[in-house]
């Protein structure tokens, strides 16, 4: 019976990763894409416009959460643990779905309508409205493959949605296209996404698309989410408050300076978010069969995330105006501060996802609002003192300061539910703090003292391609001297890389 218990473990621990492998590909395709799709929009329409898309455009995931009060992620644990309902649980959740979708667009064609924003304005809110329908049900959808353990599909509509998105925005842009046509661009993607979900969930599947009531399915999902679609959209507010008080009380520009930073930051959320989204639906199943799996699996996550942040994060830093100015261009020099207020708390950012994925698999969605809510009080106090003196820099203080206490707050609560190995993870954070201080000081060095920039040419398209290419030496190089150092300490244990590689890329 043990050996069996076993080898189902070591079965389902293989579909995680091969799950997180598929995830993992798709949202690194998917980022490398958006933030390069990001620097070319940058450098088009200058910080005064960036200033002004990005606010409006955060407007399609604050209103996506509104919509979807976390029913996915209800759907995705209930799935996980009673797969033979998952028919009648979609069914139910698109029911309430389709109404509150309703209920939003009246609100926001109403708002739109009888307001006083200009043309340009209006469309594009209209426009939004439209994506959020989209994007809800499509999430909807995935989720039922997310509760099968089947991330495949989800992972080749995120790339190829967003590779609509870049051929139409940039062609746009290119043939003289006002702002309209970066949300026509999304609007495409999501067209596409929602069609492919929806055929791939009645052929794959054999789940017919149905709108139903059943009351005692939609007041126990209600019941549980609620929580989760607090700690959503609280974590929406944390995320896009800052850009909104920049642009109240300082203007577009600085918004435009301070969204090339965080974006800089955060495009790198789908490294950690990849892996919370594969163990999310393991967790909630060891919550119930095996708590020492569970610890393990929480462990794992931890450890990785830590490996990976630490380097990036002290890279960043002491490369964080050479990869401004050869990115995004001079006209962004101001962001180079505030991404390195930002770059030092990567290692929290990273380690929040799989803390908030594991409260949320053991029932303490609560817990998560509580953090949550904590944190955006703190951080909207911080900018609110500080951002009109300290303009972009305060709300990078701002963001720090909270991401810390977030992680705080969530840690704290781990303990309670797990004994995991906090003596391991301790040793890991420091052997990976010596080797990503040892590759920046080797960095700030060879930055400094050694000229390596590539000049190919005189014109501005090769001058930014030889920059890139300078950009690029000091990565390899920074990469190669961590990695050796953290071998050479034994922070990093290459069976586990074997393991991981084998699994991810494996048929069976």
């Amino acid at each position: 019976m043990n050996e069996q218990n076993n080898q189902n473990n070591t079965q389902y621990q293989g579909r995680i990763l091969k799950n997180a492998g598929y995830l993992s590909i798709a949202f690194v395709l998917q980022k490398i894409l958006s933030f390069l799709y990001f620097v070319y929009i940058s450098r088009i329409i200058g910080p005064v416009d960036l200033g002004l898309y990005d606010p409006v455009k955060s407007l399609i995931p604050i209103f996506l959460i509104i919509i979807d009060f976390s029913l996915s992620a209800v759907l995705i644990r209930e799935i996980a643990r009673t797969p033979d309902r998952a028919g009648e649980y979609l069914s139910s959740v698109l029911g309430i779905k389709i109404f509150f979708a309703l209920v939003i667009l009246l609100g926001m064609g109403l708002f739109t309508n009888f307001s006083n924003y200009p043309a340009l304005t209006k469309t594009i809110l209209y426009l939004d409205g439209v994506i959020v329908v989209f994007d809800t049900f499509t999430l909807t959808f995935f989720a039922v493959f997310r509760g099968m353990q089947n991330m495949k599909y989800e992972a080749i509509g995120m790339i190829v949605t967003q590779i609509l998105t870049v051929i139409v925005g940039v062609t746009g842009l290119r043939l003289g296209y006002d702002l309209r046509i970066l949300f026509i661009a999304v609007l495409a993607g999501s067209l596409f996404n929602i069609i492919f979900s929806f055929l791939l969930l009645r052929k794959k599947l054999k789940i017919k698309i149905r709108f139903a009531w059943h009351m005692g399915i939609i007041t126990s999902f209600l019941k549980m989410a609620w929580p989760f679609a607090i700690t959503a959209i609280l974590v929406k507010i944390y995320t896009y408050t800052d850009r909104f008080l920049l642009l109240a009380l300082i203007g577009q520009s600085s918004v435009g300076w301070y969204v090339v930073a965080h974006k800089f930051t955060y495009a790198l959320e789908f490294i950690p978010s990849s892996f919370a989204a594969s163990i999310y639906p393991a967790m909630s199943v060891f919550f119930v069969s095996s708590k020492e799996n569970l610890a393990k699996t929480f462990e794992k996550a931890m450890y990785y995330l830590m490996v990976l942040a630490l380097p990036i994060s002290f890279g960043i830093f002491v490369l964080a105006d050479k990869i401004i100015t050869s990115l995004t261009g001079p006209a962004y020099v101001t962001s180079v501060l505030p991404l390195r207020i930002l770059i030092s708390g990567l290692i929290v950012i990273f380690l929040n996802f799989p803390v908030g994925a594991f409260l949320n698999a053991c029932n303490k969605q609560i817990i998560n609002t509580i953090n949550m809510a904590i944190a955006v009080v703190i951080n909207v106090i911080i900018n609110v003192i500080l951002i009109k003196e300290y303009t972009i820099v305060g709300t990078a203080i701002a963001a720090l300061t909270s991401g810390f206490v977030l992680f705080a707050l969530g840690l704290r609560y781990v303990g309670k539910i797990i004994h995991y190995n906090k003596i391991f993870l301790l040793k890991t954070l420091l052997k990976t703090l010596i080797s990503a201080f040892i590759m920046a000081v080797v960095l700030y060095l060879l930055k400094n003292n050694v000229d390596i920039n590539i000049n190919l040419d005189t014109s501005a398209l090769l001058k930014n391609i030889g920059a890139l290419i300078t950009l690029a030496i000091y990565i390899i190089i920074g990469c190669i001297i961590y990695f050796i150092t953290l071998i050479c300490i034994k922070g990093f244990n290459i069976k586990d890389t074997h393991l991981i590689l084998k699994k991810f890329f494996s048929r069976k």
